[in-house]
């Protein structure tokens, strides 16, 4: 974060931040996305220079809010048993809130293979990269040595209305075709991609429209996904409802 910190302060007007990793939960969840989420997370997670951090004892506790008897979090070491999280997944039975976010459905709906917020642990998981990297965002965006204002998309810039100064925006590098990219790691290649697409549009003048509403969204849906679950850049589609 340090060295984005550098990186950000000595870049002249909009800066886009994008990362691999959701910014909210689904509508319902009373966890938020965004800074809401990166606020509470903040002042749960405890980590060190060398990135240990109490992640698994975080989500026992959240799941307490939940249940008695285990999740929606999800996924520990067997060493590291926990009586709130399970090591396997438990049957979802909760009441107000979906298991994935609308922009994770509509995925799912168009065959793409993609993780949700509550499995921590596992290949592809994503549910400790958001734990960890909502709250290290939230500090990012509230630093006192901060220089540029700092806007969580959509939550803070709705969607494409404020772009100015810092927009930390998440992104899924799975989406961008990353065939002719030569690098023996395939997450490389992704990633590359990814930032070759987004430069693209920004040298083309199109990037603007990235971070659109998407138009097929009804009123109730797009105030739920803009102020609690967050979407993916650049994601389009019509089943998302």
């Amino acid at each position: 974060m340090n060295r984005l910190e550098e990186l950000t302060d000595r870049t002249n007007g909009p800066t886009l931040l994008a990362f691999d990793f959701p910014f909210g939960y689904p509508a319902g969840s009373n966890l938020g996305g965004g800074r809401d989420a990166g606020a509470i997370l903040a002042k749960l997670l405890q980590s060190d220079e060398q990135d240990s951090n109490n992640r698994f004892e975080v989500a026992d506790l959240l799941n307490t809010r939940f249940s008695k008897t285990g999740g929606p979090f999800w996924g520990c070491p067997s060493a590291k048993l926990l009586p709130n999280l399970t090591p396997t997944k438990p049957p979802f039975n909760y009441t107000g809130f979906n298991e994935w976010r609308r922009v994770e459905h509509l995925l799912r709906g168009q065959a793409h293979r993609i993780m949700n917020v509550w499995q921590l642990l596992g290949q592809g998981s994503v549910g400790s990269q958001t734990l960890t990297g909502l709250a290290e965002l939230y500090n990012f965006a509230t630093s006192s040595s901060r220089k540029k204002p700092v806007r969580f998309w959509p939550f803070e810039t709705h969607w494409d209305e404020e772009l100015s100064d810092i927009v930390l925006a998440e992104v899924w590098p799975s989406l961008s075709k990353y065939d002719d990219i030569d690098h023996p790691i395939k997450d490389a290649r992704q990633v590359s991609a990814c930032l070759n697409s987004l430069w693209d549009h920004n040298t083309s003048g199109t990037i603007k429209s990235l971070f659109a509403a998407p138009a097929y969204l009804d009123t109730a849906v797009e105030q739920d996904v803009r102020m609690q679950e967050g979407w993916i850049l650049g994601v389009t589609g019509s089943n998302a409802n």
